[in-house]
């Protein structure tokens, strides 16, 4: 049990456990063992148009047509039946944005159970747009490691980034836990009032 050392109830209101890489069966059903809300998944097209739960790309690791993927359509039937939480990579951004948006209204989920993560180069101001007026209540969030040498460097410049993503619909920023300088980053970004979301986290401890 990963929440053996901590709870949600434990934790500060303000702070969220998030399981990460619920790509497949068997993290899936230990994901659904566990206390933890929040559910975070990487959706792709797959070769046969598929929208499939994968953190590789086709290109990086081959598709093989004996894998076994996990559709994201039964991912959000069986998070919907237990009451968790979805947060869903866009890792083909915009191309996919339209058919997750329809998955997820098919599923029945309401915003304050549904969250949004992709690059900024993948879904664009465009699609960030599109994905607020959609789902105006959803958690929205895009990753900012590159901002750590501004931060350092030119704060304020810093902040015109934040101010610009924010002005697009961004209501939480990614921080790599192993980035250089998160520390300076996420403290930066609190001062600006933001929230943050810490990923790449070794363990729980």
């Amino acid at each position: 049990d990963l929440t053996a050392l901590v709870t949600e109830e434990d934790l500060p209101l303000h702070v969220q456990l998030v399981w990460h890489g619920v790509n497949d069966e068997a993290n899936l059903r230990q994901f659904l063992g566990s206390r933890v809300h929040w559910a975070e998944c990487d959706v792709r097209r797959d070769p046969l148009g598929r929208l499939v739960l994968r953190h590789d790309s086709f290109e990086r690791t081959p598709w093989s047509s004996t894998e076994t993927a996990l559709e994201l359509d039964e991912l959000l039937d069986r998070l919907r039946e237990r009451g968790r939480g979805a947060k869903l990579d866009l890792k083909d951004g915009d191309a996919i944005l339209d058919e997750t948006l329809a998955a997820v209204d098919a599923h029945g989920f309401d915003d304050s159970d549904v969250w949004f993560n992709a690059r900024i180069e993948a879904l664009g101001e465009d699609g960030v747009r599109r994905l607020v007026a959609a789902r105006p209540d959803a958690i929205v969030q895009c990753p900012v490691d590159f901002l750590a040498p501004l931060v350092l460097a030119a704060p304020e410049r810093a902040w015109d980034v934040v101010r610009m993503l924010t002005g697009w619909g961004v209501n939480r920023f990614s921080v790599s836990w192993a980035g250089d300088y998160a520390r300076a980053l996420l403290e930066c970004l609190e001062d600006f009032g933001c929230e943050v979301n810490l990923y790449a986290v070794p363990d729980l401890e």
